[in-house]
């Protein structure tokens, strides 16, 4: 008898060990491939469709279009946007289900994947020469726009390169996509004139 009762003590602790709660959720998104984000104290993390949390409260997680044109995290072909703040200027890149990181934080916009490949901005600063009366670097911005297989690799340049300064990336909104996806592996691009042309891969 004795043996029964640690036995039944013993299958009830494991039952309610394995249950999880998670309290105090001020916002939960909708499931994606597996996942929901939930946030918490203006930080994101991931559930699955057991309720357990999956990837832990984070604040790099990145609110983007989903379903119904609302705004939250979600996974797009097992990959999420995350941000990383640095001087002022926001970078972002992507994690896997596990939160891990598979793609750093080094472009300065960045689409969901699409069959496989994400259009990203790529920022880069030129030293063009130097200003002999006040001895500082002349120095030119520019935007860049890629199209990224889901390792982070670069698979095509979308020849739309333009310039910037810095105040414009230090922007909430900055900077513009100028290329979408039209087609799987099909790309268009607009033109300074309006005009767009389209690029396959």
């Amino acid at each position: 008898m004795k043996n029964l009762v640690v036995l039944v003590l013993s299958l009830t602790f494991c039952a309610t060990g394995l249950a999880q709660q998670i309290e105090g959720i001020d916002e939960i998104a909708p499931f994606h491939e597996g996942l929901a984000a939930i946030k918490k104290d203006n930080q994101w993390g991931f559930i699955n469709e057991q309720g357990k949390l999956v990837i832990d409260f984070r604040d790099d997680i990145v609110a983007s279009l989903g379903d119904r044109d609302m705004m939250y995290p979600h996974f797009k072909e097992n990959r999420c946007v995350i941000k990383k703040n640095v001087d002022g200027v926001l970078f972002y890149g992507f994690i896997d289900k596990t939160g891990k990181e598979v793609i750093a934080p080094t472009f300065v916009k960045t689409s969901n994947f699409f069959n496989g490949y994400a259009i990203i901005v790529n920022y880069e600063k030129y030293v063009v020469g130097k200003n002999p009366l006040l001895g500082v670097d002349v120095v030119n911005h520019l935007l860049e726009e890629y199209i990224i297989d889901n390792t982070g690799k670069i698979v095509k340049y979308l020849y739309n390169s333009r310039k910037c300064n810095l105040s414009q990336l230090k922007d909430k909104n900055a900077p513009c996509f100028e290329s979408k996806f039209i087609a799987p592996r099909m790309v268009a691009t607009k033109n300074e004139n309006g005009s767009w042309n389209i690029h396959t891969f």
